[in-house]
């Protein structure tokens, strides 16, 4: 009697007469990104409900962290920067029992209360959040489900902002390294021509072979000439001695030209090998900087198939009825509890005895 009817009765009379009664907002919650999608709005929403398709898996790391953001002491102090939490767990229909008994709590002992009052779970099946919510009155439950679920909203919306900066991010700086490239190339090139006074080495190479090339043509000409006037003309006939001076300015220029173009620093040959070279380096840099551009605009794409947000598959209810405490079951807890304790502590005692006997 004194051990389990008596606590049992205790028990029963403290849910029935005084427990003040709780009631329970619940809500479910999916976070899924922007991927997939289906044929329809219908085939999408069915799609999300029951956690199908890539964008319903997508927000799976996610929707673990809403989880445990709800169940932290940061989703706590986020809600008592809106909400009065101290005042709505210890309303005036509340039993000294179970509210909250401190005006001014420390946070471990408001955070242990809170988690009493507020429990969230994940399924990992179906990608959903399910968020209960216990107070003593009806808009209170609703108020706090609503507040948490904002809290929640941000913080899907405040990963989905830190992955795209940081994709994003990385791909514009590759741009303005290559911008650089391409800006520092393109610097060297006036530099080089500005110094050689040349636009395009090629063209000015070009055309020195080719004035080369004319004048060993003329030079040709003019020695076949004068080896046919020498077969019927003397030595000493003035059109030799034209021809032969022809020929003579013909072999300086050409011996000029083809120095020109292999002379020291100042000849064809390295002005075209650093015009090359400058040249290739800022076609490398610009195919670069296309390439970069390119990457960029897939990280935006990427950051924009990557986004994740979180959606309210059931909103927060107004409870009409109290469903806690449940006097019967907890009554019916503690005397099957008591009794098979009862039991235990009898049988030891009675084997003592039989022992000591």
């Amino acid at each position: 009697m004194l051990l389990v009817i008596l606590p049992t009765l205790l028990v029963g009379t403290y849910y029935v007469t005084y427990a003040a009664d709780l009631y329970q907002s619940e809500s479910q919650l999916l976070v899924r990104g922007r991927g997939g999608g289906g044929a329809s709005a219908a085939g999408g929403i069915i799609a999300a409900v029951t956690g199908g398709g890539g964008g319903g898996r997508g927000g799976m790391d996610e929707a673990r962290a809403v989880a445990a953001y709800i169940d932290s002491i940061d989703a706590l102090n986020g809600l008592q920067r809106s909400l009065d939490l101290v005042s709505i767990w210890r309303r005036p229909e509340a039993d000294l029992v179970s509210r909250l008994r401190s005006e001014d709590p420390p946070a471990e002992r408001l955070l242990n209360y809170y988690r009493r009052r507020v429990t969230v779970s994940y399924d990992i099946e179906t990608n959903i959040t399910t968020l209960r919510v216990l107070a003593y009155r009806p808009s209170d439950a609703k108020e706090i489900a609503e507040a948490l679920i904002a809290l929640s909203e941000n913080l899907v919306n405040r990963f989905s902002a830190r992955t795209a900066s940081d994709t994003i991010r990385v791909a514009r700086e590759e741009v303005e390294i290559a911008e650089r490239r391409v800006l520092a190339a393109r610097e060297a090139l006036n530099s080089f021509r500005e110094r050689e006074q040349a636009l395009d080495p090629t063209r000015s190479a070009g055309a020195a072979i080719e004035n080369v090339s004319r004048l060993e043509a003329l030079l040709a000409q003019t020695r076949a000439e004068l080896q046919e006037k020498r077969a019927f003309m003397r030595p000493d006939n003035p059109q030799i001695q034209v021809l032969n001076n022809r020929i003579a300015a013909l072999v300086a220029q050409v011996g000029a030209e083809r120095a020109r173009t292999t002379r020291g620093e100042e000849g064809l040959t390295q002005q075209l090998s650093g015009f090359e070279r400058l040249q290739l380096e800022r076609e490398f840099a610009e195919k670069q900087l296309t390439s970069a551009i390119s990457s960029l605009e897939s990280a935006r794409a990427d950051a924009q198939r990557q986004a994740v947000f979180l959606m309210r598959v059931v909103e927060p209810n107004l409870p009409e009825r109290a469903l806690f405490p449940k006097a019967f079951f907890n009554t019916v807890t503690v005397f099957a509890g008591l009794t098979i304790l009862f039991g235990i502590g009898w049988l030891l005692v009675a084997g003592a005895r039989e022992h000591a006997s």
